[in-house]
Formats: structure tokens, C-alpha cells, sequence
């Protein structure tokens, strides 16, 4: 009886592991996701989620599953010295477990909006 238990709850475990979906997504400010999707986890994959910052203000997130050739690593506050740029990647193993990233501040909103406005009027000018 046992094994016939055994049995049965290690074919669920894996009917139900075998339908991990995740979070495929570019997400930038003001503008939100771009080309949002979902994916179908690989088997001994994870989700990923990679968050971009400048310093303390977040810039960029990458949503997408982990496949074979690339997959997650975890990296919190890896920096490109170069550009100044923090990387913090996290992984993930439940369904749709990758969140939809930050959201930018209101006031970050405005201030790339002010700049586009800016840069549309120069260009005009």
C-alpha cells in the first residue's frame, strides 16, 4: 500500500511539474512590458528574473525561463564598473513564481516624459 502511495504521488508531483509556466517579459519605465508572453519551464530548469539599476533607480527587468544554454544564476549587486550598472538576477521554480518586475516611481515617469518632451522640441527646433 506504501509504494502504491509512493507511486501515485510521485506521478502527480511530476503531471504537475511538467506545466510550470513562467513570466516572459522586457519591461522599461513609463512604458511597461514590452512583447509580454509566457514560456513553458524546461525540466531541471528555473524561472528568471533579472533586475537593472543605476545606482539606487531601477532602469530595466528581464522576465524569460531558464533553457539548457542559459541557465539561472543567481547574482545579487553585480556591477559593470564601467557603466555603473547593478544587476540583481533571481530564480524561481513555481508557476508563473517570476514576478512582473518593479514598477517605476511616479516621479521617474515624469522625468523621462519631461525628457522625451524635451528632446522631441530640440529635434523640431
Amino acid at each position: 500500500m506504501k509504494g502504491f502511495l509512493l507511486l501515485t504521488l510521485s506521478a502527480l508531483f511530476c503531471w504537475v511539474s511538467a506545466d510550470i509556466r513562467c513570466h516572459h517579459c522586457n519591461k522599461v519605465p513609463v512604458l511597461g512590458c514590452i512583447d509580454r508572453k509566457s514560456c513553458l519551464l524546461e525540466q531541471g530548469q528555473q524561472c528568471v528574473t533579472t533586475n537593472v539599476y543605476l545606482g539606487k533607480m531601477w532602469l530595466y527587468s528581464k522576465l524569460r525561463c531558464g533553457t539548457r544554454e542559459e541557465p539561472c544564476m543567481e547574482a545579487f549587486n553585480e556591477t559593470i564598473h564601467k557603466l555603473g550598472l547593478n544587476y540583481n538576477t533571481t530564480c524561481c521554480t513555481k508557476d508563473s513564481c517570476n514576478s512582473l518586475a518593479p514598477r517605476a516611481t511616479p516621479g521617474l515617469a515624469l522625468v523621462f516624459l519631461t525628457s522625451f518632451a524635451g528632446l522631441g522640441f530640440w529635434l523640431l527646433h
